[in-house]
């Protein structure tokens, strides 16, 4: 059977459609980002509006925000992987599906689509150092957040 075969006959469940391209860790980060589009994106701390990784995965993250946004919504995101903008991967993504899961909070599957390299190579250093942190093992090796 197919993996998705495998997952409906297990779950008992006709609407299940995975369309992850890549593993996710369940880990909450703060971000920070700014809608894109008819305004001006927010460009400083203060004008963007807070909202915290549900999982992330090198091509996107379930974001929970408490603003209401459209499917399709292009966005910038400033996600603090240190927990301070020192240590941040800047970078834009696009809202592909978006659940309300209670009043004045909402849960947004999000898209990245542009990512440089130094942001795949700092968020690469990040996610296989949390994956280390989580199973018990030694001190991930290298640690690109910290060079310049």
């Amino acid at each position: 059977m197919f993996r998705n075969e495998i997952v409906r006959h297990l779950t008992n469940s006709e609407d299940f459609n995975e369309q992850r391209k890549s593993a996710r860790l369940d880990i909450p980060i703060k971000v920070q980002y700014g809608v894109i589009g008819s305004q001006p994106a927010a460009r400083s701390p203060e004008e963007k509006k807070a909202g915290l990784t549900k999982d992330i995965s090198p091509g996107g993250c379930l974001l929970l925000a408490t603003e209401e946004l459209a499917k399709n919504t292009r966005i910038e995101l400033v996600i603090l992987l240190g927990g301070t903008r020192d240590e941040a991967l800047k970078l834009k993504g696009k809202i592909v599906r978006l659940n309300r899961k209670a009043a004045g909070l909402y849960e947004y599957g999000i898209s990245f689509i542009e990512m440089g390299m130094e942001e795949r190579l700092l968020f690469a250093d990040y996610f296989f150092a949390k994956m280390y942190e989580m199973t018990g093992l030694s001190e991930w090796p290298t640690d690109r957040r910290m060079k310049k």
